[in-house]
């Protein structure tokens, strides 16, 4: 007996009448008569009384009519779960991070995404570039945030956002008390930045500024971590060019001074593998698209 076979059983137990029982279903009587002979046949046992004059269940009947209301209404709601599934709206998402994506406004962005689709579960994982590739590519995350283009081939990059180098200086330092600094200006000082292994796109995009400028950087050090990097700033070794909102989640003794002749930005990118069938990974990609987004950036 399918689902079309226990709704023609209910609607006839609703009504107690063949022919109103019909015309709800939109049939005419004599198959929705075989219909039911044939539940009876399957079952094994009679769910109606029948005469001229009247149509009843029996015992049998009766005790069918609440196990079936209650069936349909678990079908139902599983349909309307599989449907919000099908929509995005609920699952699971398994989002995977370089460190590096947590300095800049992709938390917040992430957190009211979350509240907008309140029944879906984010997962997070922070692990170097190379592996969260391997892990789209196997399919153990569904998407990745990462501060470099890869250029892998069967990963889509979507651009979150750009941001904008900012000179980071130890407080005491002759230029700290600037609004702004000319990248020419640092020509003299000694850098500290991350390792191109780490960075590749913040490495050559500080390169890059450097040269623009006139200048080749003298880097004392390369660090991988960014909390390496502003500590020995703020120790007095050097000073560093890095994204903006690196000054997020830090109280240190080191000043953040917008560059004037920065043409360069870095990217925060959202990776993920193209044939990758989560649909809520199109509600996040589209949900990081959307102009809300643009405001809360700038």
């Amino acid at each position: 007996m399918d689902l079309r076979h226990l709704n023609y059983f209910l609607v006839l137990a609703e009504e107690l009448h063949f022919g109103r029982a019909a015309e709800r279903l939109h049939i005419s009587q004599p198959p929705l008569t075989r219909m039911i002979q044939q539940i009876e046949n399957d079952l094994g046992v009679a769910l109606f009384e029948r005469t001229k004059r009247s149509v009843k269940l029996t015992p049998a009947g009766s005790e069918l009519w609440q196990d079936a209301k209650q069936m349909l209404l678990q079908m139902q709601t599983v349909k309307k779960r599989l449907a919000t599934h099908g929509q995005g709206q609920t699952g699971t998402l398994k989002v995977g991070y370089v460190g590096a994506v947590m300095h800049s406004a992709l938390p917040t962005l992430l957190a009211d995404f979350a509240k907008n689709y309140p029944n879906l579960k984010l997962h997070f994982e922070e692990q170097p570039n190379l592996n969260l590739v391997h892990e789209l590519n196997n399919g153990t995350l569904d998407v990745a945030f990462v501060r470099t283009w890869l250029h892998v081939e069967n990963l889509q990059e979507d651009l979150v956002l750009n941001e904008p180098f900012v000179a980071i200086l130890p407080e005491n330092h002759a230029l700290a008390g600037q609004e702004k600094i000319k990248v020419k200006d640092l020509k003299q000082e000694k850098f500290i930045t991350f390792t191109r292994e780490c960075g590749p796109t913040i490495f050559d995009s500080f390169v890059v500024l450097c040269s623009r400028a006139g200048f080749t950087p003298h880097i004392l050090h390369h660090a991988s971590q960014l909390n390496s990097v502003l500590r020995l700033v703020e120790s007095g070794f050097g000073i560093s060019l890095l994204p903006q909102h690196v000054q997020n989640g830090y109280n240190l003794k080191v000043k953040f001074i917008p560059l004037e002749d920065a043409a360069e930005n870095i990217p925060l990118l959202m990776l993920s593998r193209k044939e990758n069938p989560n649909p809520a990974l199109l509600n996040l990609r589209d949900y990081l698209k959307s102009s809300s987004v643009e405001k809360l950036i700038k």
